[in-house]
C-alpha cells in the first residue's frame, strides 16, 4: 500500500513538473506533448520506410531533429510562460505551420517514400481541428496545399526521375481534393463546440435561476423561509459544537394589512421591496435576513450576543422609518416590529424562535415601531 502511495506520489510529482500546476497551462503543455508525440510516430514511420527501400538516412536524421527539436522548443516557450503574452498562448497555429513546413521538407529528402509524409500532414490537420475555428483551418490547409505544391513542383524539376511531374501532379490533386475535405469537418467541429459552449452556458444559467428560485424569495430578492430554516439549524448545530451562540430576530412590518387594503397589493408589495433593500443595507455581512412569511422577516445574527445584537436591529428599525415609498404622488411611510433574542444553549431552535415571536407580539402590543428583547 505504501509502496503504490510513494508511486501515486512520484508520478504526480512529474506531471506538475511536466505540465505545472495551473490549469489552463496544463492543458496546452499537455496539447503540446501530444503533438510532439504524434510527430515522434511520423518520424519513426519516415525512418523505417527510408530504412526499408534503402534511401540515405543522413539528411532524415538532420530532419528528424530539426522535426522535433522545433515542437520542442514550442514546449518549451509554453512552459516557461513566455507565450502567455501572445494572442495564441497554446502556439497552436504556430506549431501546426512549423510542422507542414517540416512535413513538405521531408517530402523533399523522402524521394521513393515521399508518400510517408502525406499522413504526418493529415494527422497536423486533424490536430488543429479540435483546437482552431473553420476559418483558420482553412487558411492553415491553404498554405499546407499551397507549400506541398510548390515542393513537388521544385522537386520534379530538381530530379524528374525521383519525381515524375506526372505522379507529383497526381499527388498534388489527391491533396487539392483531401485538404478542402479537412477544412470543411473542421467547420463542422468548429459550429458543433459553438453549439456545445452556448448550450452549457444555457445550462449554467438555468441551474444557477433554478438555484435561485429554490433559495431566494421572488418578490424581494432576499432568502426564502426554507432555505433560512436549513441556515438556522446549521447554526444551531455549529454552536453546538463550538460552544458559542448566535441572536435571531422576527421583525414584522407594522399595520402592513392596512396599506395592502387602502392603497391595493401593488402599494404592499412596493413596500416589501423597500423595506428588504433598506434592511439588507442595514445589517453587517455575517448578517444574514430572509422573508420568513407574508410581511414577517427572520435575521439571523451569527457569532452576536445580547446586548449589542440590539444596536443592529434597532439599525434596521431606523432605516425603515426612515423609509419612503412613492405611490403615484403620494409617499408611504411605514415602521417596523422586532422581536430579538439569544438562542439558549440546550434549547432547540423551535424555543428559540417562540421567544423571539412572543417578544414580537409584546412590541406590537406596546405600540409597534419598537425592538424588544430578552
Amino acid at each position: 500500500m505504501t509502496r503504490v502511495a510513494t508511486t501515486a506520489g512520484w508520478t504526480d510529482r512529474l506531471a506538475d513538473l511536466l505540465f505545472t500546476t495551473e490549469p489552463v497551462q496544463r492543458i496546452r503543455l499537455r496539447q503540446a506533448s501530444l503533438a510532439i508525440a504524434l510527430m515522434a510516430i511520423c518520424v519513426c514511420i519516415m525512418q523505417y520506410a527510408a530504412w526499408v527501400t534503402g534511401v540515405d538516412q543522413g539528411p532524415l536524421w538532420w530532419w528528424t531533429v530539426l522535426s522535433l527539436g522545433g515542437l520542442l522548443t514550442a514546449y518549451l516557450l509554453i512552459r516557461c510562460g513566455w507565450s502567455k503574452r501572445l494572442a495564441d498562448p497554446s502556439l497552436t497555429v504556430g506549431q501546426m505551420v512549423f510542422a507542414i513546413a517540416s512535413g513538405a521538407i521531408g517530402y523533399s529528402m523522402a524521394g521513393p517514400v515521399r508518400g510517408a509524409t502525406f499522413p504526418i500532414l493529415m494527422i497536423i490537420l486533424v490536430f488543429g481541428m479540435f483546437q482552431l475555428r473553420a476559418s483558420t483551418t482553412l487558411r492553415i490547409s491553404l498554405y499546407a496545399l499551397g507549400l506541398f505544391g510548390l515542393t513537388m513542383a521544385a522537386m520534379s524539376q530538381c530530379k524528374p526521375a525521383v519525381y515524375p511531374p506526372a505522379v507529383e501532379l497526381g499527388h498534388f490533386l489527391m491533396l487539392a481534393c483531401t485538404l478542402p475535405a479537412v477544412s470543411i469537418l473542421a467547420g463542422r467541429l468548429s459550429r458543433i463546440r459553438h453549439r456545445l459552449a452556448q448550450q452549457k452556458t444555457e445550462l449554467a444559467e438555468a441551474l444557477a435561476q433554478i438555484q435561485s428560485m429554490a433559495t431566494r424569495d421572488e418578490l424581494t430578492g432576499l432568502l426564502n423561509r426554507r432555505h433560512m430554516q436549513t441556515l438556522l439549524d446549521q447554526e444551531v448545530q455549529r454552536c453546538q459544537r463550538s460552544g458559542q451562540s448566535f441572536c435571531v430576530a422576527l421583525l414584522d412590518i407594522d399595520h402592513f394589512k392596512r396599506i395592502n387594503d387602502q392603497h391595493g397589493h401593488g402599494a404592499g408589495d412596493a413596500v416589501l421591496r423597500g423595506f428588504s433593500d433598506v434592511a439588507q443595507a442595514a445589517i453587517r455581512a455575517s448578517d444574514v435576513l430572509a422573508r420568513w412569511g407574508g410581511e414577517e422577516f427572520v435575521l439571523l445574527m451569527a457569532d452576536a450576543r445580547m446586548p449589542p445584537a440590539v444596536a443592529g436591529v434597532e439599525r434596521v428599525r431606523e432605516h425603515v422609518e426612515a423609509l419612503r415609498v412613492p405611490m403615484g404622488e403620494r409617499m408611504l411611510q411605514t415602521s417596523v416590529s422586532a422581536g430579538l433574542t439569544q438562542h439558549r444553549p440546550g434549547e432547540s431552535l423551535e424555543q428559540t424562535l417562540e421567544r423571539a415571536d412572543r417578544l414580537l407580539y409584546q412590541a406590537k402590543n406596546e405600540g409597534r415601531n419598537r425592538v424588544l428583547f430578552g
